[in-house]
């Protein structure tokens, strides 16, 4: 049973400038709820590059993950993925980007494939309400960053 939720908002910007901060992968952890830091990067996403988190699990307990850009078709679409989250054999998230009239309307795609074959089945179901609220949570602050930033550059 794979795990997959979505999220969407919002923001008062237009999709290229809007892309563009959700490509900025060192700035991971000012929004992502599940990012910890971000301890290095190649830059900016595109297709090939990579970059390096810290991120909490549970307690004190912390992943460190390595993220590849699988796909990168700007300003519309960024998918990442990694296979180093515990009890999932394979996780991606998913970045979309679409015009919304004089907006631009942003989600956010979390699919996990569990591991530990029906072990990792039942904590993925388990986990499903915490990582849609986490995504959830993420999304906004993305939309509240980015609507903070870029409303500031329209009016400049």
């Amino acid at each position: 049973m794979a795990l997959e939720v979505t999220a969407s908002a919002i923001v008062p910007a237009p999709p290229q400038d809007v892309f563009a901060l959700l490509s900025d992968t060192a700035r991971y952890s000012e929004w992502v709820t599940g990012t910890e830091a971000v301890t290095r990067t190649d830059g900016p996403a595109s297709e090939g590059s990579t970059y390096d988190e810290v991120n909490p699990i549970l307690g004190p307990w912390k992943a460190n993950t390595h993220w590849r850009v699988v796909e990168h078709e700007a300003p519309r679409r960024s998918v990442h993925s990694t296979g180093d989250l515990p009890l999932s054999s394979h996780f991606e998230v998913v970045m979309e980007v679409a015009p919304e009239g004089d907006a631009s309307r942003v989600a956010l795609t979390l699919r996990g494939e569990p591991a530990l074959g029906p072990i990792g089945a039942v904590f993925a179901s388990l986990m499903k309400g915490q990582v849609n609220r986490d995504n959830r949570r993420s999304v906004e602050d993305f939309a509240e960053l980015a609507t903070r930033e870029l409303g500031a550059q329209a009016r400049a």
